[in-house]
């Protein structure tokens, strides 16, 4: 057993592609784990990943691309999510998810730009789920350097965060906008029990993830967005949506894909038709004459059977002894 034992366990458990982070990150990550834990033996090692799932959390971790920034993707692409999620906040507020959503800068530019719209707590909701709990962790803590500042445009900082130390943290009003928790997309009861969103925001993820595992992931978004929904991916990403189920929202570049059907990635399962069955006539059952059974004729035993026995000579009795042991024996004379 060797790193490739971690590798499948990375593939089914986590639904992560080694081969699409780079050359050699997992075994980087797989090495940097083993060290920490005092392990040297890679069976070992994959052992414990497949018992214990807070060990898979912190590779997950390690293994995630965290590359990201306030307004990823430019204003307009979160003015225009802002639009859509403030139109579907008509009497109940309006449901978004965010997945991955790493150090929490996506979710946070979108409740900006929602804030930016005069929408009140109360118009929506945002859910931001990721695998990581120590990236959950700084999310929720709302604190960031200036490199995460680093989209073009004007200068927010001022006016949505407040200095500490050399960082600057959010506003209380716009953390609270957003609801963190822990979750894997690929997991058949991600969100189990949740109502459906309006918006999803997944960016960046679909290219990590093994055919199997995107396959579970589109089960999910089938469960778990709306009618009409909206569905945000990168650019990248677009091929590997099902084309009878996502139709482009707006311009491709934007990433914002429409839900057209009644199930999304899971293709309906067609069954084929049963011919029917055809009409046939009762026919009266006949009846049998009863016939006696017939006995088998005797056979006789080979070695009763005639001719097939002889006696042997030795057996039959000279005829001078028949006749000697016949003969009346001498009188002997009396006196």
């Amino acid at each position: 057993m060797t790193l490739r034992t971690i590798d499948s366990v990375v593939r089914e458990r986590l639904g992560l592609d080694p081969s699409t982070l780079g050359a050699n990150v997992l075994d980087r990550a797989a090495a940097a784990r083993m060290l920490a834990c005092g392990l040297s033996d890679p069976a070992v090692y994959a052992a414990r990943l497949m018992a214990e799932p807070a060990e898979r959390e912190v590779l997950a971790a390690d293994l995630a691309v965290s590359e990201t920034w306030f307004f990823r993707g430019g204003r307009a692409l979160f003015d225009r999510l802002a639009g859509f999620v403030a139109g579907r906040a008509t009497g109940t507020p309006a449901r978004v998810l965010s997945i991955p959503c790493s150090t929490g800068e996506e979710p946070y530019s979108l409740a900006i730009a929602l804030h930016e719209r005069s929408l009140s707590a109360t118009d929506f909701v945002i859910d931001a789920v990721d695998l990581s709990e120590r990236a959950l962790a700084r999310a929720t803590a709302a604190r960031y350097g200036a490199f995460a500042f680093r989209e073009a445009g004007p200068d927010m900082r001022p006016a949505y965060f407040r200095p500490v130390a050399d960082q600057w943290e959010l506003l209380p009003n716009l953390r609270a906008a957003v609801r963190f928790r822990a979750g894997n997309l690929t997991d058949p009861l991600f969100l189990a029990g949740e109502r459906s969103y309006d918006l999803i925001l997944c960016r960046n993820l679909f290219i990590y993830l093994t055919p199997d595992a995107r396959v579970r992931a589109l089960a999910n978004f089938d469960r778990l967005l709306a009618p009409d929904g909206r569905l945000c991916v990168t650019h990248g990403e677009a091929d590997r949506l099902p084309p009878d189920r996502f139709q482009p929202d707006g311009p491709t570049e934007t990433g914002i894909y429409r839900r057209t059907g009644a199930s999304g990635g899971v293709p309906p399962r067609t069954v084929p038709p049963v011919p029917p069955v055809p009409e046939t006539v009762a026919r009266p059952r006949r009846h049998r004459r009863h016939r006696p059974r017939q006995r088998p004729p005797a056979v006789t035993p080979r070695w009763l059977r005639p001719g097939r026995w002889r006696t042997p000579a030795a057996w039959t009795t000279p005829a001078r002894c028949v006749n000697a042991c016949s003969a009346p024996a001498p009188r002997t004379p009396t006196r």
